[in-house]
């Protein structure tokens, strides 16, 4: 195993407890996932009425996971080292 590439991993990956609580009481869940202009949107629509918040209840864990995938991407890490880490 790579130890750098998974410190990198660690030091880049969202926590989804945090990602909860912010949207939870902020709204905020698509700026900590990298998605700004969505955020800024969701904001000025008011969480789509809250059509759109409702929805991201259901969808958010999922929305982690697939953002943490994607930095485990980018960051090279093997297969091995993403199931040893959780994110398979």
């Amino acid at each position: 195993m790579d130890t750098n590439k998974i410190m990198i991993y660690q030091s880049r990956k969202t926590n989804p407890t945090t990602v909860w609580l912010l949207f939870l009481f902020l709204g905020w869940s698509y700026g900590s996932l990298g998605k700004i202009g969505l955020q800024i949107l969701f904001y000025v629509t008011f969480g789509g009425i809250g059509i759109w918040t409702l929805i991201r209840l259901f969808t958010l864990s999922g929305s982690i996971k697939d953002y943490n995938r994607q930095i485990a991407a980018e960051v090279g890490l093997d297969n091995e080292e993403k199931l040893s880490l959780g994110v398979l």
